[in-house]
């Protein structure tokens, strides 16, 4: 039987999200065709502070867009730091825009009402951003997390600086430092390219927004 395919946009501000996009939807969803679609100027404008969130969500809201006209189904938006603007594009299309963020939630409240749970993230940004998340949805729903968070300096600039070993390095040693009972929540696409290592060396579970991204966004998409 022939497996239906489906063309799936992906958006992204850093190039070295990408890979690790493409491999979760390789490992959690192969029927997706992936239209990826890179704006360097999101992360770099957003870092420099050359343009505001207004500029950056209305940038963000086009390329939405564009990406609905060129068939995809459904589109995800890898940017940790990008969600508000993509749940604000979703009024602009027809077709379901997750967020970087949608499925990771998910996932991290389903580990939270067992163990500990404790965000890392390559920026500072992202790691206070996702626990704020996790926390607003944990409410919502009368469930009762125990979370922590924090950055690992020095990462970030590690892999876009083009030395993706010590990117890797700096966050397995972060890994190490936590508590093996404490559930690790992964909260940028790009840190998932150790996330076998991540698991392989931490006891309690290991989990990232691309591979729960991905099986958000199918659940999504595929179910009856």
């Amino acid at each position: 039987m022939i497996q239906r395919r489906y063309r799936i946009g992906a958006l992204h501000a850093l190039a070295n999200a990408i890979p690790t996009t493409q491999d979760a939807f390789d490992r959690v969803w192969p029927e997706a065709d992936v239209a990826h679609l890179l704006d360097g100027s999101l992360y770099l404008d957003r870092n420099a502070g050359t343009a505001d969130d207004d500029e950056l969500a209305a940038r963000i809201d086009r390329l939405i867009q564009y990406s609905a006209t060129t068939g995809t189904e459904a589109l995800i938006v890898t940017g940790s730091f990008f969600g508000e603007a993509a749940i604000a594009a979703r009024n602009s299309v027809t077709i379901p825009v997750a967020t970087s963020f949608d499925g990771i939630i998910e996932r991290a409240l389903d580990l939270g009402r067992e163990q500990p749970l404790h965000v890392l993230s390559t920026t500072p940004d992202s790691a206070v951003l996702l626990s704020e998340a996790i926390d607003v949805e944990a409410s919502q729903r009368g469930v009762s997390v125990d979370l922590s968070n924090h950055p690992v300096t020095g990462a970030l600039d590690a892999l876009t600086g083009g030395d993706p070993a010590r990117h890797d390095t700096l966050v397995l040693e972060a890994v190490g430092d936590i508590d093996a009972n404490t559930a690790i929540i992964f909260a940028q696409f790009s840190m998932e390219r150790i996330l076998p290592a991540s698991a392989d060396a931490h006891a309690a579970p290991v989990v990232g927004p691309a591979s729960e991204g991905v099986a958000y966004l199918r659940r999504l998409i595929t179910a009856p």
